[in-house]
């Protein structure tokens, strides 16, 4: 059976497991206080990873590195294993229906780890997370392009897929 998460609206966020202590989701560095959502000016990095949640410009610099973050309309999440697809809205499709999806908004990303939580990106990563705010999987470092779909089918949803590509010109770290 799969684990889903329910971020409750916040964007999904693949974040490298070594970097996850430097995240502090909806609190603010400064003073360790809950803040409230603001885009328009982000000064936490909740606010941060909602400026930039839509599909292709999900690279965002933490620490010593980078997280993805990615656009979803829906609350529940998971890391489907089998396609290096990040799924949104508490259903997979069938391999027919992905090969069938108009792909679209890529970007590309070069990745040096191999150890990862897809986490809600409201969470606060320095101090503990709760089990229902994260999953840990793994990928394979390399280049990857990442697309995005939205399917409707029985059931509607979004997709991020990781695909593993040779071109390194136009990778972002």
């Amino acid at each position: 059976m799969k684990c889903w998460l329910d971020f409750s609206g916040a964007p999904p966020l693949l974040i490298p497991t070594r970097l996850v202590r430097h995240w502090r989701g909806s609190f603010d560095r400064t003073t360790g206080q809950y803040s409230d959502l603001n885009t328009r000016a982000p000064h936490t990095d909740y606010d941060r990873a909602c400026a930039l949640a839509w599909p292709g410009r999900g690279i965002l610099a933490i620490g010593n590195g980078s997280a993805i973050i990615l656009y979803t309309e829906y609350d529940q999440h998971t890391w489907d294993r089998s396609h290096n697809l990040v799924a949104c809205g508490n259903w997979l499709p069938a391999d027919a229906e992905l090969e069938a999806a108009s792909w679209q908004s890529p970007f590309f990303w070069q990745n040096r780890d191999t150890e990862f939580l897809l986490m809600n990106s409201a969470a606060d990563g320095a101090t503990e997370l709760r089990p229902n705010e994260f999953m840990e999987f793994r990928l394979p470092p390399g280049n990857y392009v990442i697309e995005y779909a939205a399917l409707e089918s029985t059931y509607v949803g979004c997709f991020h897929r990781f695909t593993p590509t040779a071109g390194a010109a136009r990778s972002a770290a």
